[in-house]
């Protein structure tokens, strides 16, 4: 199919009707100036073909197509275009048949659009329709290449290259339809969450709900049945009573009778046998206060006295013992005191002769340095006076020298002197050592005894270290007693008194001799610990009043405890092997958690801590209900049809899903448990402080023993060390003590003497080397004195420098001493006073001592007295309990008697309280028996089969009391039931359930819609791909083929980037020569152009459209490159339509026809010319065929008419302005 022709009327710069004729069937070119209207006839083209994008053909809405807007008389715009439908094969669907086709369009202004298939009028779907199937979508033109397009073209990315060849493949449709079958599943995927949500939250839970309904229905229908048979059964049971008790009543009332008389008759004995029991216990009292009452008293009295006198001496002996001890630790630590002070005295007195020493010898040096200093300045002015010139001396050297010599005569005599006094002195030490040794054998004994003392007191001390005993701890651990025992009793108390408040004891008696009291476990409310102390409110309404339960082991003790217990309250008691226990099922505890959250909801079995064995009667108090953080959340969870349990907040509001719900205000909610908890606390304190009094007590026991050995040991240490004092002053006053005291001066004054002797010896050596040094001196004066005087100088100088620096060390010594003496002074003030205190300390302890040894002889003998009157008490007490064993006997048979006598008068009333009742049984049975055979007729004819085994009144297989008692509960269940059961929910539960499955239906009808969809998308990725991969290979190799056509010596191809499949893309490459280049940057613009147009036509290659439009694609191009454009069309698309517009002889002087558009008076014309023919062979419009211009209405004057190719202008494109000769430009 090709055009051959096309009729332009109105449309752009076609004023008139234009009628282009004899298109070529292969290579049609259109040429003319810019603005002559050449490329008004290819969006003519285009808009008959149905272009919505008015961009293509450079306007912005329809009317701007109409020749100058419909403002110079046409106001409307139509173009028609016949195509050539010869070949079949290539025929749009449809149009076999017909060997020609005329499209035409129109727009009229103001008016509407319209389209006309060969003179009938159809609708732009079906026009659109028919050039699809022919390849020619005019939205998506690929048929129609413009300057524009080959631009994108090169600057399009590997994906977008990979699209044009999916456009080529025709798989862009597919994907299109893709889309549109994605959006479909997209849909359905909605619906199908639609009915999933219809169902999951109307249609399943009202079906749930309507199920639970039902059952209750069919549970109150099997109610109302069992009820007529329960009933039948109790009025059956009745009347049989009533029968029987009509006729036995008179033989069983004179039985009761009889019995009656009989127990008359042993109360009457009894009585008797009491009064003369108690008369024989009134004798024994009488006897019992005559022999033994006033002695006993008596005796009593008497040792309680002495008991009063003993605890009164033992007070007092036990507060001068502690008075003692305290004294004596005093003493202790004053002696400690003492010794530490002595010791620090002793170092200060050390430190003070170190002081001294240090002073004496800074100040000899002070001393030394300042004569030093006087004597070189003396002799320094003695020099330059002429004397000898030494220091301090105003004498002349021979004066000087005389007085050295006397001297040295003087300490001679001295030394013979001190020789004679050491001879002297020898002989006399030597004649008092001989008496001390004679008077050693005398004071030996005393020395020994000393000597042993010493010995004693350090045994003494040694026994008290491996002790090991610990006064101080001892009497820590005393005042942490008094402490715990104080704490102890407040704590007890105050727990005591909380229990009696919270009215939480349970007290009883023993029901029978050797009851073990482990089988009662106590208050339910004791019995457990909560977790966290926020529940206590919600877990006090969860237990209720079965916090006051008290929990046993078994039915069988809770007989006991009721029948024996002697109780002092009503108790309810929760046997723990037969309570009913319900817990919540862990699948309800997952919904729920699942619906709130685990933080906000718990179960209240899981908020108490309890022993393992009461897990039955903690089930049975806090097992079925939920504990949850506030109201909203205990209604979701209550009130959940998966759940339906009861909750409690925080708060305390209860939400119970059968109806009832409580709350509101609750002032002291938890009172109990919060303060039960408080209770327990101080209970555990409780014990812990009695574990820690019991271990104080156990502590001071063991140290009692240790404690006593210390006290002893002390003693005998105090005494053995007075008697060491005593021996020491002793052994100071003996005659051999005082002689080696005269020795031992002797010795020290011999020692002296020979001191003095050898240093007045050496003295008078110094002194007469020295006189003869200054008779040396003497000699040399004369000679040195010059030298001498600077010597002497610099002497002077340096020993003014060493004067200052001993006088400041001297100034530091004596600060240092002075810091010293006032620190010795204090010490000695504080001995002095230590020792006073010692002295008062030792005379109160000896005073202490002597109190409580007489203290302690007064207990002793007030305990002999004591344990003298307590055995007279337990003599007595012998005697007055085997009299009172003796009563006790007579009393157990008066208990007996008594109990004998209640008995059988209790047993009498009741025997005739039964005839009583008997006889009016027997009334009431008559009565009964014809009030039931009126109200029950079927009694006549069923009582036959009454309390015969095997029928529906089998009375002894069934328990009558119980079937009444089921009968009145399911009576009351059925009322209540009934008030909430719906009666039309079996018509109810039909509907819905069939709304269920209409539901379910439809899921799956989209279900498999959806699976087929998915199926067939991905059968068809598959084919796609492989027709991708087809095309490919084929666009590539045309490709390669027209771009070769079009610039000899070169090639190219698509190719995938590198390490890339090509579906992720295409690349171009081109080669020159074989060498393929790195990049399109290194081609030139026309080279580049011509790659892109050959891409272009290489996609249009793979499936030929009938008809191709090209406009003015050579704009680039020299005129070599356009030829070769014209000889590939002829090559590569033999078989299609080519319209190009062009200004370029080599492009359109290749075509078979070329149309030659002008401008003329504003409006547009057309020529045809054959190339290589003479002359024109076809008039265009409506003139003769001879005529070379179409004949047609003149329009505007020349002088008016603007240049414009939509309106009669020409107004010049920039592309084109750009790609034309100068000439060529209006």
């Amino acid at each position: 199919m090709y055009i051959e022709e096309v009729a332009l009327e109105g449309f752009k710069s076609y004023a008139q009707r234009t009628v282009v004729r004899d298109f070529d069937s292969k290579f049609n070119a259109i040429t003319g100036l810019n603005g002559s209207g050449k490329s008004n006839i290819l969006d003519s083209i285009c808009f008959v073909l149905g272009i919505t994008n008015l961009q293509h053909v450079r306007a912005s809405n329809l009317q701007e197509l109409i020749y100058k807007q419909g403002q110079a008389g046409v106001t409307r715009a139509t173009v028609s275009i016949v195509f050539n439908n010869n070949d079949k094969a290539a025929s749009p669907v449809g149009y076999e048949d017909h060997d020609r086709i005329t499209v035409t369009r129109q727009i009229v202004i103001g008016g509407r659009n319209k389209y006309l298939i060969n003179g009938h009028v159809k609708q732009p779907s079906a026009v659109q329709t028919l050039f699809h199937s022919v390849q020619l979508n005019v939205n998506n033109p690929h048929f129609l290449i413009m300057q524009g397009r080959i631009t994108k073209v090169l600057n399009m990315k590997p994906p977008e290259i990979l699209s044009m060849l999916e456009e080529a493949a025709g798989t862009r449709m597919y994907e299109n339809k893709k889309e549109s079958a994605l959006k479909t599943l997209e849909k359905k995927q909605t619906k199908v969450e639609e009915i999933n949500k219809v169902l999951s939250d109307e249609i399943l839970p009202r079906l749930e709900s309507l199920r639970r309904e039902r059952a209750q229905y069919q549970a109150w229908l099997q109610g109302n049945s069992d009820i007529d048979r329960l009933s039948r059964f109790c009025v059956a049971y009745e009347y049989f009573q009533a029968e029987k008790a009509k006729n036995s009543a008179v033989e069983v009332v004179e039985k009761i009778k009889e019995n009656i008389a009989e127990l008359a008759r042993l109360e009457e004995e009894c009585h008797e046998a009491i009064v003369s029991k108690k008369g024989i216990i009134k004798e024994m009292l009488l006897e019992k206060d005559r022999q033994m009452g006033d002695a006993m008293k008596e005796v009593q009295e008497r040792a309680d006295k002495i008991a009063k006198e003993l605890v009164k001496f033992t007070s007092v002996w036990n507060n001068k013992s502690e008075s003692l001890e305290a004294e004596k630790k005093a003493l202790e630590q004053l002696v400690k005191a003492l010794a530490d002070m002595r010791k620090g005295s002793e170092e200060r007195a050390a430190q003070m002769q170190s002081a001294d020493d240090a002073l004496a010898v800074v100040q000899s040096e002070a001393e030394t340095k300042t004569k030093a200093l006087t004597d070189a300045e003396e002799e320094y002015a003695a020099v330059q006076a002429g004397k000898s010139g030494h220091p301090g001396e105003d004498k002349t050297m021979a004066q000087k020298l005389s007085e050295l010599k006397a001297a040295a005569v003087e300490a001679a005599t001295e030394g013979k002197q001190a020789a004679l006094r050491v001879t002297h002195l020898r002989k006399e030490v030597g004649e008092k050592g001989r008496l001390v040794a004679g008077k050693r054998k005398a004071a030996s004994g005393l020395e020994q005894r000393v000597k042993g003392m010493e010995s004693e007191v350090a045994t003494c001390e040694a026994g008290l270290q491996r002790l090991g005993h610990d006064d101080q701890h001892y009497s820590g651990l005393e005042k942490s007693k008094a402490e715990k025992e104080a704490a102890v009793t407040q704590l007890r108390q105050r727990v005591d008194a909380a229990a009696r408040e919270l009215n939480i004891g349970f007290s009883y008696s023993d029901p029978e001799r050797g009851f073990d009291r482990s089988k009662v476990k106590g208050v339910l409310a004791r019995l457990f610990r909560m977790r966290d102390a926020s529940m206590a409110t919600a877990l006090e309404v969860v237990a209720g009043g079965r916090l006051h339960n008290v929990v046993v082991d078994s039915e069988h003790t809770g007989k006991q405890l009721l029948s024996h217990g002697r109780l002092q309250r009503r108790v309810t008691l929760i046997p723990l092997n037969k309570i009913d226990s319900r817990c919540i099922s862990q699948a309800k505890l997952n919904r729920a958690v699942q619906l709130v959250g685990r933080e906000n909801v718990w179960t209240a079995l899981s908020a108490v801590d309890f022993d393992p064995e009461l897990q039955p009667a903690m089930a049975f108090a806090f097992g079925n209900s939920f504990i949850c953080r506030d109201s909203a959340t205990a209604k979701k969870v209550a009130f959940h049809p998966d759940i339906m349990t009861p909750c409690v907040t925080l708060e305390g509001d209860s939400y119970n899903p059968g109806g009832l719900l409580t709350g509101g205000s609750r002032r002291g909610g938890g009172v109990l448990l919060s303060r039960l908890h408080a209770v327990k606390e101080d209970e555990s304190q409780l014990a812990a402080l009695e574990r820690q009094l019991h271990q104080v007590l156990a502590e001071l026991q063991a140290l009692q023993q240790h404690r006593q050995q210390y006290m002893e040991l002390s003693q005998q240490l105090q005494l053995k060390a007075h008697q060491l004092s005593l021996a020491k002053e002793q052994m100071k006053q003996s005659e051999h003590h005082q002689l080696a005291e005269e020795l031992a001066a002797l010795e020290a004054e011999l020692a002296q003497c020979e001191a003095t002797s050898a240093e007045a010896e050496g003295k008078e050596k110094g002194l007469l080397d020295e006189a003869q040094a200054l008779e040396r001196e003497m000699e040399q004066q004369g000679r040195e004195r010059g030298q001498r005087l600077k010597a002497l100088e610099a002497k002077v100088k340096a020993a003014k420098q060493q004067a200052a620096a001993a006088s400041k060390a001297l100034k530091a010594k004596q600060n240092e001493r002075e810091q010293l003496a006032i620190a010795v002074e204090a010490s000695r003030g504080e001995e002095a006073a230590a020792q006073e205190q010692i002295a008062a300390a030792e005379a109160e302890v000896g005073r202490l001592a002597e109190e409580v040894e007489e203290a302690a002889r007064k207990v002793a003998g007030v305990k002999e007295e004591l344990d003298a009157a307590q055995g007279e008490v337990e003599r007595r007490q012998g005697e007055l309990r085997a009299c009172d064993e003796r009563m006790g006997a007579v009393e157990r048979e008066v208990g007996e008697m008594e109990e004998r006598k209640m008995n059988a008068g209790m047993e009498k009333k009741k025997l005739e309280h039964q005839v009583k009742t008997r006889e009016a049984e027997q009334q009431r049975g008559f009565k009964d028996v014809e009030r039931m055979l009126k109200q029950h007729a079927w009694i006549a004819t069923e009582k036959a089969h009454f309390g015969k085994a095997g029928t529906d009144y089998d009375f002894p297989s069934r328990d009558p009391m119980a079937a009444r008692q089921l009968l009145a509960e399911k009576q009351s269940e059925q009322s209540s039931v009934e008030k909430r059961i719906n009666k039309k929910v079996i018509a109810m539960f039909d509907k819905t359930e069939q709304e269920y499955k209409d539901l379910q239906a439809k899921k799956d009808i989209v279900l498999r819609d959806k699976a087929k969809i998915e199926e067939a998308i991905e059968q068809l990725d598959e084919k796609k791909k492989k027709q991708l991969k087809v095309t490919w290979e084929k666009v590539t190799k045309d490709f390669g083929s027209i771009f070769a056509t079009l610039l000899p010596g070169t090639t190219a191809k698509l190719d995938p980037p590198e390490g890339q499949d090509f579906l992720a893309g295409l690349e171009v490459k081109v080669a020159f020569g074989g060498v393929w280049k790195h990049s399109l940057s290194e081609l030139s613009g026309g080279q580049r152009s011509l790659l892109a147009l050959s891409l272009i036509l290489a996609l249009l290659l793979f499936k030929p459209a009938p008809l191709y439009i090209l406009d003015e694609v050579d704009a680039a191009l020299d005129l070599n490159h356009t030829q070769n454009i014209g000889q590939m069309i002829k090559q590569h698309f033999p078989h299609s339509q080519f319209i190009v517009v062009s200004l370029k002889e080599g492009m359109f002087n290749n075509a078979n026809v070329i149309f030659r558009t002008k401008f003329i008076d504003g409006v547009s014309t057309v020529t045809r010319t054959v190339p290589n023919q003479s002359a024109s062979a076809a008039g265009l419009g409506r003139a003769p065929p001879s005529a070379a211009n179409a004949s047609r209405q003149r329009g505007p004057p020349a002088s008016t008419a603007r240049k414009n190719t939509q309106g009669g202008s020409t107004r010049i494109r920039q592309e084109d302005a750009e790609n034309v000769e100068p000439s060529e430009v209006f």
